[in-house]
């Protein structure tokens, strides 16, 4: 029996039993504890296990125990150890990356279609918003930056290069957008498929301060127009605008860029009228989601539109061929604002009939930068021109873009010499133009003459590539998502007509990769041409898929962005520092050199939800998550699968979950390793665990796993708070669970396996639940696989537990309280072995840390965690036990130092639960944590004493010890208020 007398103290709250206490330790055990928290364990095996841990072969550093210790299989619970690797151990009873970065040229993808370099946006607003992909919409979205970071690189710089064309350097572990979710750069591999923006906007350039318009020049405007002789109504509209701080506007104004693109959608085809100050109003028609666009913009703006309306219509066609009568369906955006309107007629844009007024391009943007002209052009193409469209009888040639304008006769001068200055416009993007067409005659259902004039594009690759990316559409995103495909596209025919050019004897070899079509128009391949039922092909279509049949599962939903395949991967010199942003989003994720990137146990989930507004809808809250959340010993879960499904589970983690709608790109991130442990084997894992976890998936099972709905009670850290999303007074949720029955068969499958492999490998051990075996051995690594697979089994079924209590959060909230959504803040894993790098007597060196009942507690700038917590450090999850309260720490560089990047897990066990259940009434606990306002929901009153607060340890004792050790940091602490158990 351990005293407390054979501990040599190193503070009031760490001990240490030296090397020396016994002769077969290799390294010495460190206990963070206070003295009444040790008291509490002299009398099990906690320490006695410890020390027998401190035995195992290829042991470095000191075996480290946290404060709610208590005896457990082999290793106590609350234990930490690590072994080197390849020739330490790996064992059993022992278990229950580095900072995302990119390089800084890497250019950034901002929401208005300018790109910036990574290195010089550390002085970027947090009011600007950057692109990104809506993952849960399937839409362009975008997000405003938190946080810049810049280090030197910790792991290898790789260079990623895709087959469009995209080239990126990052660290190994910058999670990338895939079709199985964020993925680290240095898993994936040639003919991976990752998610890409073709569209390269043009580069920042910053806007002076000069005025565009003042309240002279908007006061003058309003003055010209008739108005009612009473009121104030000028003065009421300058009032509006003021407010709106959109007076005077210059062209660093932060509403000009809304204002640009509203203003090329009224000039391609929208409405503006304004007879009088007191009858301004603004009307859009198209589609429903790019009306929405335009919503959503003006309400930024700070003005209120109306609702987007329906109807559906017949119209006539009249052509030179004769009537061609239909029917759509069309939908209106209406803005009633004089304000507004007036702003937008003194920028320039056209009020009235088009057709019949005389309006040149506003003078204004001769001196904008070239991106506020984007968002101009792009908004007027995406009204007027066509998009992406297959003209040839062979589909793999695009038509040529047209903008048309329907002008009176005696206005044709000035239509050509506003189609002139748009030609002038594209072609400061490099879009080159032909001339502008003869006028062609129409009348319409009145009898009135008018021409249309046409400005037709050049259709050749090049040209079409550079309106596609460089200006691209706004307010139109199905145009746009046809673009992003058509890039690609042209890309891909002109390889493949260069692979054409280099078969082909006599063909110069420079000019295709620069003129695609020319493989078609050289000599050599039209001699070659065959003729086929009187059309005539070329031997270089061969091979070459149409349009139509190659963008068949391109398009990422409606959004900018495509899936494209790496090409090749590459290490690179690292000797550069290497940045990345912490962002404001559900997704995570950002624009990076075209890339789709991350800024990159118990699960906790935040809300906005205060917790008035929730208390009335508590108990029927608990009820729900009750139902939706199978609890109990063998009940099946949420999701069942097949047993070729469940290896892809086992393989893939949350991954899995998310491309199966169960999980956001945010939940990956924010999930330690992303849910996913590389090199997780299926195949090591028994058909008898299989069959014990496969109906298992979304279950809590029993014991000490449950579902809390806590409220947020007081905050320590408030900065840290707010990057974690934590808010005082909100709910949040915490889910505690792991691999089910599959995990505890995995541990005992390979405890009777190794049994033999210590005695095969001449392993002496002190006791026999310590068995182990090498590393690098057949049995060892064998272990490692299932033990990687059961780790990411526990990662999905928390995951669809996540999956399923938000929507009874929604079920129970929606339409009754706002803030209800919940959001990741972190998930992390209690009982798990895993090779990580840390530092022992100076040196790096990769190392298998066993923790047991221990939870990670990575510090700020430490490996592995998203890069939104690199300055906080990594949150750390400490459940109390019912009724009393959880925290919410942060992890930190003197754990990294101290305690293997550890910390404790929860309160730790005082009683057993079979002595739990002889001295606990489950049914008078129940009314007494019913007294105390918490609503519990239980699968049997036995199992409801097992867990009572008379079981655990003092939560605030061991929160204490670990913040006052310098383990921790405390966050957050946290006030159950529903209890949902087994």
């Amino acid at each position: 029996m351990i005293r407390l007398d054979d501990l040599t103290p190193i503070s009031q709250y760490e001990w240490e039993i030296p090397i020396t206490f016994r002769t077969d330790m290799r390294v010495p055990v460190r206990i963070f504890a206070t003295r009444d928290l040790l008291e509490q364990v002299l009398h099990d095996r906690s320490l006695e296990q410890a020390i027998n841990t401190a035995t195992l072969p290829g042991l470095v550093g000191a075996v480290v125990v946290m404060p709610d210790m208590h005896q457990g299989y082999g290793f106590p619970i609350g234990g930490v150890a690590a072994t080197e690797f390849p020739q330490g151990v790996i064992s059993p009873g022992g278990v229950g990356y580095d900072i995302n970065c990119l390089t800084g040229e890497t250019r950034i993808l901002h929401s208005h279609g300018y790109t910036r370099r990574i290195d010089e946006m550390v002085s970027l607003s947090t009011a600007e918003d950057l692109a990104c992909l809506d993952i849960g919409g399937l839409h362009t979205g975008n997000t405003r930056p938190v946080r810049w970071l810049k280090q030197d690189p910790h792991t290898p710089l790789l260079r990623v290069t895709t087959c469009g064309g995209l080239i990126v350097s990052a660290t190994a572990d910058h999670p990338f957008w895939t079709q199985d979710g964020m993925v680290p750069l240095g898993r994936l591999r040639p003919n991976d498929q990752v998610a890409v923006a073709l569209f390269q906007g043009v580069d920042y350039e910053t806007p002076s301060t000069k005025v565009i318009l003042s309240e002279l020049d908007y006061r003058a405007y309003l003055a010209r127009i008739e108005h009612p002789t009473r009121g104030k109504v000028i003065q009421q509209i300058l009032a509006q605008v003021h407010e709106r701080h959109l007076l005077p506007l210059q062209y660093d104004s932060p509403g000009i860029p809304t204002l640009c693109k509203i203003a090329g959608r009224i000039f391609g085809g929208g409405s503006l009228r304004i007879d009088r100050p007191d009858t301004g109003r603004i009307a859009f028609q198209g589609n429903l989601t790019d009306l929405e666009d335009i919503r959503r913009d003006i309400i930024k703006l700070g003005f209120r539109p109306g609702l987007i309306m329906e109807r559906r219509r017949k119209h006539i066609l009249r052509t030179t061929c004769g009537e061609h009568p239909f029917e759509q369906t069309d939908h209106r955006l209406t803005v009633n604002s004089t304000a507004l309107a007036a702003l937008l007629a003194c920028l320039g844009a056209p009020t009235g009939n088009r057709a019949t007024r005389d309006y040149p391009l506003p003078t204004w943007y001769q001196h904008a930068p070239r991106w506020q002209k984007r968002l101009f052009l792009a908004a007027f193409l995406g009204a007027q021109t066509s998009g992406a469209q297959i003209v040839s009888e062979h589909g793999t040639d695009f038509s040529a873009p047209t903008i048309s304008i329907v002008k009176h006769p005696r206005l044709d001068h000035s239509g050509r010499e506003f189609l002139r200055q748009v030609a002038d416009w594209l072609g400061e993007f490099g879009v080159q133009t032909h001339p502008i067409s003869s006028p062609s005659e129409q009348v319409d259902s009145d009898g009135k003459k008018f021409i249309r004039l046409k400005l037709v594009l050049h259709a050749d690759p090049e040209n079409l590539a550079r309106l596609w990316s460089r200006i691209g559409f706004e307010y139109n995103r199905s145009r746009r998502t046809l673009a992003a495909a058509a890039l690609l596209y042209l890309e891909h025919k002109r390889q493949h007509l260069q692979t054409c050019q280099m078969a082909v004897p006599g063909i110069a070899s420079g000019e295709s990769a620069t003129h695609p079509n020319n493989c078609e128009t050289k000599t050599g391949i039209v001699q070659t041409s065959q003729h086929e039922g009187g059309r005539t092909t070329s031997p270089a279509r061969e091979g070459l898929p149409t349009f139509n049949e190659f963008r068949r599962d391109l398009p990422i939903g409606d959004s900018a962005y495509v899936w494209d395949r790496i090409a090749s991967i590459e290490e690179i010199s690292a000797c550069q520092p290497v940045y990345d942003f912490s962002v404001d989003h559900q997704d995570h994720n950002f624009i990076a050199g075209g890339f789709v990137v991350s800024n990159c146990g118990v699960r906790l989930l935040a809300s906005g939800l205060e917790l008035e507004a929730a208390r009335p809808h508590l108990d029927v809250l608990a009820t729900r998550l009750n139902q939706v959340c199978p609890s109990g010993v063998g009940t099946g879960g949420v999701v069942q699968v097949s047993v070729p499904e469940l290896d892809r589970v086992l393989r893939d983690g949350s991954r899995w979950a998310g491309k199966n709608g169960y999980a956001s790109a945010q939940d990956l991130a924010r999930t330690e390793e992303g849910g996913c442990l590389e090199g997780a084997d299926p195949t090591k894992v028994s058909e008898r665990a299989k069959k014990r976890g496969r109906d298992q998936i979304g279950s809590l099972g029993a014991g000490n796993h449950f579902i809390e709905v806590d409220v947020v009670e007081e905050i320590f850290d408030p900065v840290t708070a707010a990057v974690f999303g934590l808010r005082e007074g909100c709910l949040v949720l915490q889910i505690h669970c792991g691999s089910r029955g599959l995990g505890h068969q995995v541990c005992t499958d390979y405890v009777q396996e190794f049994q033999g492999a210590v005695r095969r490998y001449g392993i002496s051990l002190p006791d026999r639940e310590l068995v182990c075996a090498p590393m690098d051995s057949p049995e060892g690594q064998a272990y490692l696989g299932a033990m990687r697979a059961a780790a990411n089994f526990a990662f999905v079924n928390r995951q669809v537990l996540a999956h399923a209590a938000r929507g009874a959060f929604e079920d129970i909230f929606a339409g009754k309280a706002g803030g209800w959504q919940l959001t990741q803040v972190y998930d992390i894993a209690h009982n798990i072995g895993k090779l990580e790098i840390h530092e022992v007597d100076g040196k790096q060196i990769k190392v298998c840390v066993h923790r047991k009942g221990a939870t990670r507690a990575f510090g700020p700038g430490a490996p592995g965690l998203p890069p939104e917590y690199t300055q906080t450090g990594q949150p750390v999850l400490v459940p109390g036990s019912m009724g009393t309260s959880s925290w919410v720490l942060a992890g930190t560089e003197e754990s990294m130092r101290r305690a293997w990047g550890s910390t404790c897990h929860g309160a730790g066990r005082v009683m057993s639960r079979a002595q739990a259940k002889h001295e606990i009434r489950g049914d008078s606990l129940r009314r007494e944590l019913e007294r105390l306002g918490i609503h519990v929901r239980a699968g049997s009153l036995p199992g409801l004493a097992e867990e009572a607060p008379a079981a655990y340890k003092d939560v605030e004792a061991v929160v204490e010890t670990v913040t006052a050790a310098g383990l921790t940091r405390k966050v957050a602490r946290l006030r159950p208020l529903a209890v949902i158990k087994g």
